[in-house]
């Protein structure tokens, strides 16, 4: 079975009180962004990363902003799901920007990455100064992918929310330009399920948008 949840930011009690116990060996485990687990490439973190290796489930999960790309992207890529992803360990994967994996007969869409609200707070947590957000190149790709697949995937997973859906859940909130394409996905994509992440809240939209945090969702 495939199942859904939100940011973790490299807190692993944090994912261990979720409901994952229910998770099974050959289960996997998708996180919408802010995985966070790769930082600072301190012992610690080894350790942890070690830990979370020996889960027995697969562990995927799309860039959110709270992460050290420049580490991040020195992992090889590899295939996984009839696309390309970058191997973290056995059992931990990051899927790549606009790619769409085959994942239990199920299309998946991911499109990582997205920008923080607070200035300040994107200084403070973008230690190497790597850029969170899509290239023009990466959304064309993505843009390219879907329409080699006539428009059509059963989930797309992203750490950020079209820009309508952002504002209905936090009517204040800064709309950047990764929410306007997203946006544009919505209207002309048809898709069965959306999650995305970012925003620290666990809201079902619609049917088929859901803001997810801490919730452990199951993909029918």
């Amino acid at each position: 079975m495939i199942y859904i949840t939100g940011d973790v930011h490299g807190d692993l009690s944090d994912l261990d009180s979720r409901n994952i116990g229910k998770l099974k060996k050959n289960d996997t485990l998708i996180i919408t962004g802010d995985f966070g687990f790769i930082w600072d490439n301190s012992k610690n973190e080894l350790k942890t990363l070690k830990k979370l290796s020996k889960k027995k489930f697969l562990i995927l999960f799309v860039e959110g902003v709270h992460e050290n790309f420049d580490l991040l992207n020195q992992y090889e890529n590899v295939e996984l799901f009839g696309s390309k992803a970058k191997k973290i360990a056995d059992n931990i994967y990051c899927l790549n920007r606009g790619e769409i994996y085959t994942i239990e007969d199920k299309s998946i869409f991911c499109l990582g990455g997205g920008d923080v609200d607070d200035p300040i707070e994107k200084i403070d947590n973008d230690p190497l100064g790597s850029i969170s957000m899509p290239t023009d190149e990466e959304l064309q790709y993505a843009v390219d992918n879907l329409q080699k697949n006539k428009r059509k995937v059963d989930v797309i997973i992203t750490h950020e929310a079209p820009a309508s859906v952002k504002r209905l859940i936090r009517r204040d909130s800064n709309i950047n330009d990764l929410n306007m394409f997203l946006d544009t996905l919505l209207h002309n994509v048809k898709y069965k399920n959306w999650y995305f992440g970012s925003l620290h809240t666990d809201r079902v939209l619609s049917n088929n948008l859901c803001c997810v945090w801490q919730n452990v969702i199951k993909l029918d």
